[in-house]
């Protein structure tokens, strides 16, 4: 099974680094490939939220939808997704660790495309290299964002 782990020194404190990361509707600023999102229940991260995202992978459009199972204000988040989707098993930790500089961001992500589900239409090999791809970018864009003077507007409030 792909595993994804990647470490960013932020130059802000776990606080704001969180409000960009807990925030659903901020995921098509931080995912390159997603194109839209609903969350319920609405506004920041929480255990039992779902969150279902429609993305682009091979320039078809896919939906996924998550589950939040852990949340710890700040320090640590974890979503799965839920059964029947895009991947076989889907499984991302995000924790952030206060430093000297700010804060250490840690994604962890494991993950395996579900060939039934993909059909003629993507093979496993895409779907691979198109997460690894926004997983890589996710983590720059939420340190450009994190590091901006201004936190993007956020749609949950």
């Amino acid at each position: 099974m792909p595993t994804f782990d990647r470490s960013i020194e932020i130059a802000a404190p776990p606080e704001r680094v969180w409000k960009i990361a807990a925030d659903p509707s901020l995921i098509p600023k931080v995912f390159p490939d997603v194109i839209s999102v609903t969350a319920e229940p609405p506004g920041m991260s929480q255990v039992g939220q779902k969150v279902t995202v429609t993305a682009k992978v091979a320039g078809r459009r896919v939906q996924v939808t998550t589950e939040t199972t852990e949340v710890v204000p700040n320090k640590k988040l974890v979503i799965k997704q839920v059964p029947g989707g895009l991947m076989k098993t889907f499984v991302s930790t995000y924790t952030f660790e206060a430093t000297n500089k700010g804060t250490k961001a840690t994604s962890k992500t494991e993950y395996e495309a579900s060939a039934g589900y993909l059909g003629k239409f993507l093979s496993v090999l895409v779907v691979n290299r198109t997460v690894k791809k926004n997983l890589e970018a996710s983590m720059k864009n939420i340190k450009e964002l994190a590091e901006l003077k201004e936190l993007p507007a956020s749609k949950s409030g």
